[in-house]
């Protein structure tokens, strides 16, 4: 004997709900892994372990003159790659107006650095393409946008004035940046990956919008 309507109802609901309880329990359990691996084993590296790792805009101005090396050198970090999942990693981004933070990976090839696997987007943000984080010129960095918010999927919250955080693993250096443009475009447009930043630090957040036919893009400078 075939489904009733109202049995075939009910299964479409039970599978829904497993649905959407598997997509927040992954957020949560990805953010949680990003969160921890950046207080143990990143963040302790680099000097920077807080009880409160998302700070009011005094305290980042502080803490940004307290974590700068002041001769643009490096803080002893060890040369040998850290590696989140099995991918290296490059930095780490916070972004206090969603409250998310997460390893950067990414890879050094022939003096510019994209990711050199696509799965690595699968647990975390990636560089694309750049000069590398913090330093000057641009770097764009991109993550998969979520409905439950996971990687890039708040970045549609994200306004100009905002800022965000990147420290590199090279120097261990963590730097301020505001956002000064925020737009959708096409697929194919990478007209931003090459500008004339005019010897300033930026970083370009993208992520996917309309079902992969889009792009939501965010332009952040070095705070002055």
């Amino acid at each position: 004997m075939g489904k009733s309507a109202y049995d075939k109802f009910l299964t479409r609901i039970t599978c829904s709900t497993y649905y959407l309880c598997y997509k927040y329990y992954q957020k949560y359990k990805l953010n949680s892994d990003a969160d921890n691996f950046l207080t143990d084993e990143f963040d302790n590296v680099v000097n920077q372990t807080t009880d409160e790792p998302l700070y009011t805009d005094e305290q980042e101005n502080q803490a940004i003159q307290e974590q700068t090396p002041k001769n643009g050198g490096t803080r002893g970090i060890s040369s040998d790659a850290l590696k989140y999942k099995g991918y290296n990693v490059a930095g780490k981004i916070e972004m206090p107006t969603v409250r998310l933070q997460y390893p950067i990976l990414g890879d050094k090839v022939n003096g510019s650095w994209q990711v050199t696997d696509a799965n690595a987007i699968e647990v975390s943000v990636a560089i694309q393409y750049g000069v590398g984080l913090n330093n000057v010129g641009n770097t764009v960095i991109m993550g998969h946008n979520y409905r439950s918010g996971l990687f890039f999927g708040s970045n549609k919250k994200l306004q100009v004035g905002d800022t965000i955080y990147i420290t590199d693993w090279e120097t261990g250096t963590r730097r301020a940046y505001t956002i000064y443009n925020k737009y959708t475009t096409e697929e194919s447009d990478t007209s931003f990956y090459q500008r004339n930043t005019n010897g300033k630090r930026e970083v370009s957040l993208v992520t996917c919008q309309s079902n992969n036919s889009y792009r939501l893009v965010v332009l952040a400078r070095e705070a002055e």
